[in-house]
């Protein structure tokens, strides 16, 4: 009996401390995670507990054993972008038949900036955590530590973890042999897409500059961004590029993510001609990119991390929406090469939303969906130097077919230059090429076209009584038009001039002979006969400019103004005749519209006042001294254009009376002909 009731005292006693103890550790114990010599990448997040870092406690992990922990029920877990610290702890069982097993345990996320892991070992003083040291001896952009497991022991491991990038926790158990293959298999993939786009970036800077062509620049500044973005992303640029620890790199992928998408952003504008685009598209463009260059700026500023690391996180989203509708218009609207571009920009997007989701615990993280982002890169590049080849054609195509029409205009052109050149020696044809030289009467002709021909007209004609008629008429427009029309007016006044010594009458003849043929046309023209022997002029105007008459000896300018009506108007045209002396030594002066009616740049015309002020200051001029001060005064006035606005031509006829005989002279004209 006493036996007995030492065996239930103890019973009941030993019950009470494994209630006591069980009471201290309310929580759910750790599962074990059995591990084996042949382990490939096996999850372990399931049979780990966690639990957040409170800010303020000590962090230490015998002081951070104990607290509120939760089990992990996902493969992958991830917490996004946080500052919070968190602790995962689990253990493992080695199987009793097999000896020390070599194992990795890795995690795979390469961003993570603080990585601490213990694991619980007994010394002099008791049981306390030992830090691991990461396996140096194998480069490897994921946190690698290399744990020897006696067989059939139960070891405990803590982790400390910590980043401001995005917190993904999927930690993996590794054989040896299996993790080198899986290494080599990894580093393969990523030299083949870090070489890719090396490649890309050295023969598209090559074509830049061959080509010059602002797409080409645009897209290589988005690789070479683009390719260090990843090298952050992916860990390579702090493992092999310029050996560094994670948080060095971390802190320039805000900006070389900024500057990835300005210049994507830019590509895209240059690529799919959306400057030629009316209303927002092409603003936006600007816009956005403004706004990828400031967060640029904004990124180098540690203090504002998170939300710039948050913001870079979204707005790449924001930019290839506007990037594939601007594409899909310019492919509806028949730009062949977006057809490429849509799909390449497409395909990228879908694989980086795959990572998103990842990094978000919504799917599996797999091979496919932890590399998706860099594998649609491939892709996508693959697809834009189809789409930059297709471009290139097209241009080629443009470009042939626009030779093609600048050769045909070319051969239109070298037509028409011939037809003017022709039009132009006929017209010469029909114009005086000497002046007579009458005695008593010195006369000075200066004449410029607005084009290569025009429809000023001028001609002489000798009176058998020995009288001088001068002629001068001015067609309405210039150019071939208005030279075909002088042609026909010098063809009617070489006949009518010869029918009838009566001004008024002469143009009355040339208008009724003309009549219907003027088509939207009209012409001004005046016809005066002076006798050279008592300085006697009879004139008529048929709409024309009035003459000018300067007196020698007072000095006076005078308008000799005379109603009439304009040729074309009417076929019987109403004009009059006016009779009036010259005197020794004075000067008349005939000249059509183009000189008084030429403007400056700002839109004020010379005018009167300005051509009769700057004839009575050169008064003492000869003619064609005069006539070279005017021309010269008004190319001035008008900006020193090359051609003026309209045909300008001046006539000046100075009374010299002399004794000698009246012999009739040749000069050359000084009429301009170029």
């Amino acid at each position: 009996m006493n036996i007995f009731r030492k065996i239930r005292n103890f019973s009941f006693i030993l019950l009470i401390l494994i209630l006591g103890i069980g009471s201290l550790y309310s929580q759910e114990d750790v599962p074990v995670f059995p591990i084996s010599g042949s382990m490939s990448g096996t999850p372990i997040n399931k049979f780990t507990f966690i639990r957040k870092i409170r800010p303020g406690e000590v962090k230490t992990p015998t002081d951070l054993e104990s607290g509120d922990w939760t089990r992990i029920d996902k493969d992958s877990l991830s917490f996004s972008f946080t500052d919070d610290q968190f602790l995962i702890k689990f253990k493992i069982q080695a199987p009793p038949k097999e000896g020390t097993i070599s194992w990795y345990l890795v995690l795979n996320n390469p961003g993570m900036e603080n990585l601490t892991v213990f694991k619980r070992v007994w010394g002099p003083g008791g049981w306390a955590w030992s830090e691991l040291s990461r396996d140096m001896r194998m480069s490897y952009i994921q946190p690698a530590f290399l744990i020897e497991t006696p067989p059939n022991k139960q070891e405990e491991f803590l982790i400390h973890a910590s980043t401001r990038r995005s917190l993904v926790l999927n930690f993996q158990a590794w054989a040896p042999k299996e993790f080198a293959a899986h290494i080599q298999m990894e580093n393969l993939f990523l030299g083949i897409f870090f070489g890719a786009i090396g490649i890309m970036l050295v023969y598209n800077g090559f074509l830049a500059f061959v080509v010059k062509d602002s797409s080409y620049f645009f897209y290589v500044l988005y690789l070479l961004f683009y390719g260090l973005w990843q090298m952050s992303v992916t860990g390579v640029g702090a493992q092999y590029l310029i050996p560094a620890p994670a948080t060095s790199w971390n802190d320039y992928l805000t900006g070389f993510a900024f500057l990835s998408v300005a210049f994507s952003l830019l590509f895209t504008r240059s690529f799919l001609h959306m400057e030629r685009e009316t209303g927002w598209k092409n603003y936006a463009f600007l816009i956005l990119s403004a706004f990828a260059i400031f967060g640029f700026i904004a990124s180098l500023f540690s203090s504002i991390y998170g939300p710039m690391i948050w913001a870079v996180s979204w707005y790449p989203f924001l930019a290839a929406v506007l990037v594939i509708y601007s594409a899909a218009i310019r492919l509806r609207r028949g730009y062949r090469p977006a057809r490429y571009f849509l799909l390449a920009w497409s395909v990228l997007i879908l694989f980086v939303l795959i990572t998103a989701l990842r990094n978000l615990s919504i799917i599996q993280d797999t091979e496919l969906t932890h590399w998706s982002a860099q594998f649609g890169s491939l892709v996508e590049m693959t697809l834009l130097s189809f789409a930059l080849a297709d471009r290139i054609k097209t241009l080629e195509k443009d470009s042939l077919q626009a030779r093609l029409e600048n050769y045909e205009s070319q051969l239109k052109l070298t037509e028409i230059e011939q037809e003017l050149k022709i039009a132009r020696e006929l017209q010469e044809s029909i114009l005086p090429d000497r002046l007579p030289e009458v005695k008593n009467l010195k006369l000075s002709v200066r004449g410029e076209f607005a084009s290569s021909v025009g429809g000023d007209f001028y001609d002489f004609h000798q009176l058998e009584s020995g009288k001088l008629g001068i002629f001068l008429s001015d067609v309405s427009g210039h150019g071939v038009p208005a030279a075909i029309i002088s042609s026909m007016v010098k063809l009617a006044f070489s006949i009518e001039s010869r029918k009838n010594e009566d001004p008024a009458e002469v143009l009355r003849s040339i208008n009724r002979s003309l009549s219907g043929k003027y088509g939207k046309h009209f012409i001004t023209a005046a016809y005066l006969i002076i006798d050279p022997s008592n300085g006697k002029v009879v004139y008529s105007n048929a709409g024309h400019p009035p003459i000018v008459a300067i007196d020698k000896e007072s000095g006076d300018t005078k308008e000799i103004f005379l109603p009439g009506w304009i040729m074309g108007m009417d076929p019987n045209l109403k004009n009059s005749v006016i009779e009036f002396q010259m005197k020794p030594g004075d000067r008349l002066i005939i000249y059509t519209d183009g000189i008084t009616e030429a403007r400056s740049k700002s839109g004020e015309i010379f005018g009167f006042q300005r051509f009769y002020k700057l004839l009575s200051e050169h008064m003492q001029s000869s003619g064609e001294k005069l006539g070279e001060d005017l021309f010269a005064t008004v190319r001035s006035f008008t900006g020193n254009r090359k051609h003026f606005e309209d045909d300008l031509t001046f006539l000046v006829l100075d009374y010299l009376p002399i004794p000698d005989e009246n012999v009739i002279k040749e000069t050359t004209s000084s009429f301009s002909k170029s």
